[in-house]
């Protein structure tokens, strides 16, 4: 088993509205003092790690998180996306929970799933492809910085339908994706010539262990607003 690659999944840091309870979707919030410090704290962590491919949601939070992170890596080209946004929360961007499940205007999950998976789909496995076929013994790293009910119902579904595996029971059901937290996918190929395949494997989930020293949030206002 040799691994070709790593997909370093990172939410975005802490914004104001994150601290107030504000449902935020896809109104662009900025980072406070704090999720900047956060974003920092990520960027020291990962310092060592040389990224290849750098993505992003294009609102604010997440794509400074990633400008922070991308300063130990001033040569990695940063790609800014619609598809990583957070969920469209409609009319109830702004306001505070707890709120109407049904409103009219909420983007349903599905759909936010289908347009994660469809990035994915894009961008990562023709590149994780190309590196099984013509591998050159050296792990490729990307980056991606998004939110957190889009992290957590992209790694549910995928995992639900088999195409990234679980070693532990890292998603479980309660746990949160906290700001600035760390989700790694490994992909090894297994096997070779004809017979060669690809594993893709979830090695950490919703990891918050690099900002030891700081407040980190544990809920989400924009998923605690729906709950009944």
């Amino acid at each position: 088993m040799t691994v070709i690659a790593r997909l370093f999944v990172i939410r975005h840091g802490e914004t104001e509205w994150n601290r107030a309870r504000i449902i935020q979707g896809q109104a662009d919030s900025q980072l406070n003092d704090l999720g900047e410090t956060q974003a920092a704290m990520t960027g020291e962590a990962l310092k060592a790690i040389h990224f290849d491919k750098a993505f992003t949601s294009d609102l604010s939070r997440a794509s400074k998180t990633a400008e922070i992170i991308l300063q130990h890596h001033p040569d990695v080209i940063l790609v800014k996306g619609q598809d990583l946004r957070e969920r469209f929360m409609g009319k109830l961007q702004g306001t505070k929970g707890p709120t109407n499940p049904s409103e009219p205007s909420l983007e349903p999950i599905e759909a936010m799933v289908e347009r994660s998976v469809g990035w994915y789909n894009r961008e990562i496995v023709p590149y994780i492809s190309s590196l099984a076929d013509n591998p050159d013994g050296r792990c490729r790293n990307i980056l991606v910085t998004s939110h957190g009910w889009l992290i957590k119902s992209f790694f549910k579904f995928m995992t639900a339908s088999g195409v990234l595996e679980c070693t532990e029971d890292l998603l479980g059901a309660s746990l949160r994706i906290p700001n600035a937290s760390l989700s790694v996918v490994e992909y090894s190929t297994i096997g070779s010539g004809s017979g060669q395949r690809i594993e893709s494997t979830v090695v950490q989930y919703g990891d918050a262990s690099h900002l030891t020293g700081t407040q980190i949030l544990q809920d989400n206002a924009d998923m605690d607003a729906l709950k009944s």
